[in-house]
């Protein structure tokens, strides 16, 4: 099955760019075009090398959504409904600001990204649009929250991202950190939330699709391996069992890889 997408999908730059783990933090000035200049990978099994990745600048902010119960529903038969919920915030918040050109993870059932705080205040609004819209439109609860760049420093983590470009014409953000992780937690325990827009409100979702397809199994069973570091950070350790991992994955004979990564590692 295929999930919602975002039309216009951002598109990669080519090539292979190398960042230093220790770069420093980025300031208000360098903000502007942050993401365009973050570094581009081309092969799947370096979204462990810690060196790909540069911290997020710090006064940028940070948006989560998440639908409520997600297991129950889609046990339900409202995978549709879970994946749209999800979809609809990056939809609603790149309309909400005028461009897709951010980072952000699309997890099936919500969606994180990050803004300059320039943008928090549309991003806010864009959040709160977008809970009503679930509740009203799909009968689904979503939570959200906002919160600062700087909130997750101050609790020990980070926020850092890079870019995946499986092809020339598109590329998908990935974090690192353990940031990402760390404010779903804090989200799903009621800090930073940001609350419901007046009933009937609606965000705008122009541009979104969802194009739902099976995908016919080749024998009987489709797996599906969820790899994460115990500690909410990738570490050399877990690089190297990832890379292990993934290569005795592959079956002879049948198609398949691995899947993009939708957390922060």
């Amino acid at each position: 099955m295929r999930g919602a997408s975002v039309e216009p999908h951002p598109t990669a730059q080519t090539g292979t760019c190398n960042a230093s783990a220790g770069a420093p933090i980025p300031t208000a000035d360098a903000t502007a075009g942050f993401y365009a200049g973050a570094p581009v990978f081309t092969r799947f099994e370096e979204i462990t090398e810690a060196a790909r990745y540069v911290p997020v600048p710090a006064d940028w902010v940070l948006g989560l959504a998440d639908v409520v119960s997600s297991t129950a529903a889609i046990a339900a038969g409202g995978y549709k409904s879970v994946n749209m919920a999800g979809a609809s915030v990056i939809a609603a918040v790149g309309n909400a600001i005028g461009t897709h050109e951010f980072p952000f993870v699309f997890g099936g059932d919500g969606a994180s990204f990050a803004l300059p705080a320039e943008h928090a205040d549309l991003a806010r609004a864009a959040l709160a649009a977008n809970i009503v819209y679930a509740c009203e439109e799909l009968d689904i609860g979503l939570r959200a929250a906002l919160l600062p760049v700087a909130a997750v420093r101050h609790a020990g983590y980070d926020v850092r991202v890079a870019r995946f470009a499986p092809s020339p014409n598109v590329s998908y953000a990935m974090f690192s950190g353990g940031g990402l992780a760390w404010a779903e937690r804090q989200m799903k325990r009621g800090a930073f939330t940001v609350g419901p827009a007046p009933p009937g409100s609606r965000p705008d979702l122009t541009g979104l699709s969802c194009r739902f397809e099976k995908v016919p199994s080749a024998r009987g069973t489709i797996l599906s391996l969820l790899v994460a570091p115990a500690a909410g950070e990738a570490t050399a350790e877990f690089g190297n069992s990832y890379s292990h991992c993934s290569r005795c994955l592959p079956i002879p004979g049948m198609r398949g890889g691995p899947s993009l990564p939708d957390r922060s590692m």
